[in-house]
């Protein structure tokens, strides 16, 4: 058997240290001395290697090996032999094998299991393609690179080994976790063969173990031929049910009865996801509005965040903009309020020690146009929209239109009182004004035209009767016409 500390280097190249241990042979991460870049080499066990054909037959599926270009397959830069020791030279990667990312009892989500998955069998088929069988699929042969994408390692090596065995101990060659029903009988492998691996690859990863297990390999053997996998959502209850039937295509005991391709397969299991993705998406869209709308806005950001890891859509960022802007403006609208309340204790510390302060406060309040701007404007509103009820009903009352006069009248009222309760702070004012409100009602048309009749006979009435009302809003007018005038004198002043 090989030993790391059996040489330094092999060839042209440096030993750096050892990364990994087969059945096969023994993986070094090496240096490329000439080319300074980090290699793999695996170097084959002196005990695999006895037949006088099996040098030219390693040589030929290597060099069938090294013909396979695609990102998803480690590419084989070289083949060798050195002091009897036969070697391969493979890009390196420093991500690690697949199956240490899987643990038992730990299923991955489903979303990182498909697209775990797709490499490998974008890889299969287009080896199978090309008339490659790989024959070993299994995670330890998948090799994550810088970005964690699987690559295939291992191609026609194991097509080699399987000849020398078939013709010196009858020896069936592969994984006894990740073998074909055909393999363990012995039957020639296929593109089939690695659909079965790759299902049951698929399996592990979603349930958190492999289909069939044993205490020897035998036991694992005899599942593969005679026994159903058992329900994946026995083992995960998470998966949606359309898994399963996906899962048990792949793992057929017939070969004809799998998936044409390994594509097939994954595109089955994209289908399903993307399904399970949607229902998904929409239920936490639905969640992240809720907590929007509940001024939640760090559970929404997060929420929308998760759903771009699961689904990006130019929509979704859209609404992640939002939920942003939102945040923003509500954190500095709660500063400005905390900066609010600690000028107003500060004020009310002021007026607690200073007595003139009080006063000074009563004289503001006499302007309340400069304390709030919204009544200013409503009162303008309100203004011009009683103005126009009283000319109104000047010219009803002109005219002895009694009901329409009252009716504008108990519109005046009505329109004033309310925003008057609102806008005057002084208890007895509000209260007056609530007393007529509820008097309206009591003023009937009758007394309306007893009024009139009473007034109608001053030989003058019907001189006067439209001045009245005028006189009234006169004080009114030059009331609003020289608080604007003084507000303009202010502003210039200042």
């Amino acid at each position: 058997m090989t030993d790391q500390k059996a040489f330094s280097n092999i060839g042209k190249y440096e030993i750096l240290e050892k990364i990994g241990e087969g059945g096969f042979g023994i993986v070094y991460r090496g240096r490329d001395p000439m080319l300074e870049r980090e290699v793999a080499i695996k170097v084959l066990k002196s005990d695999v290697a006895t037949s006088p054909d099996f040098v030219e037959r390693f040589r030929r599926e290597a060099r069938l090996a090294a013909s396979l270009r695609h990102p998803n397959i480690a590419t084989v830069i070289e083949v060798d032999e050195r002091e009897g020791h036969y070697y391969l030279v493979m890009d390196y990667f420093p991500g690690g094998p697949l199956s240490a990312l899987l643990k038992d009892g730990e299923p991955l989500p489903l979303v990182q299991a498909v697209d775990l998955l797709k490499p490998l069998a974008d890889a299969l088929d287009h080896a199978h393609a090309k008339g490659v069988i790989h024959r070993d699929v299994k995670p330890s042969n998948a090799i994550l690179d810088e970005d964690g994408h699987p690559v295939l390692t291992d191609f026609g090596l194991v097509k080699s080994l399987a000849e020398e065995g078939d013709t010196t101990t009858g020896v069936v060659f592969g994984t006894a976790e990740y073998m074909s029903p055909e393999q363990v009988l012995g039957k020639d492998p296929g593109p089939a063969t690695d659909i079965y691996a790759l299902g049951v690859i698929a399996f592990q990863m979603l349930t958190g173990q492999v289909p069939f297990t044993g205490t020897t390999p035998f036991e694992v053997q005899d599942g593969h031929v005679n026994q159903s996998p058992p329900d994946p959502g026995s083992l995960n209850p998470s998966l949606p049910e359309e898994i399963k039937g996906a899962l048990e295509q792949a793992l057929s005991k017939n070969p004809e009865e799998r998936f044409n391709s390994a594509g097939e397969f994954i595109l089955e299991l994209q289908q399903i996801t993307n399904h399970v993705v949607q229902q998904q998406v929409q239920k936490m869209r639905q969640q992240a509005s809720a907590f929007v709308d509940e001024l939640e806005f760090d559970k929404a950001e997060n929420l929308f965040l998760r759903m771009r890891t699961i689904q990006p859509s130019p929509g979704l960022e859209e609404e992640i903009k939002e939920c942003v802007r939102r945040k923003k403006l509500w954190n500095e609208l709660q500063e400005l309020q905390a900066q609010n309340s600690i000028i107003e204790k500060q004020i009310t510390d002021l007026s607690n020690n200073e007595a003139w302060i009080p006063e000074l406060e009563q004289s503001l309040e006499m302007f309340p146009d400069k304390q709030d701007g919204r009544k200013t404007n409503v009162w303008d509103v309100l203004f011009f929209v009683v103005l126009i009820l009283c000319a109104m009903a000047t010219v009803a009352l002109n005219e002895y239109h009694i009901t329409e006069a009252t009716y504008y009248i108990a519109m005046f009222i009505l329109v004033i009182v309310p925003y008057g309760i609102i806008y005057f702070q002084e208890e007895w004012i509000s209260t007056l004004l609530l007393i007529i409100t509820i008097a309206i009602p009591f003023i009937t048309i009758d007394a309306i035209q007893d009024l009139h009749s009473k007034w109608a006979s001053w030989p003058y009435a019907n001189d006067w009767m439209p001045v009245v009302p005028l006189g009234i809003l006169f004080p009114l007018v030059l009331s609003r016409f020289w608080r604007k005038l003084r507000r303009l004198f202010s502003s210039i002043n200042s």
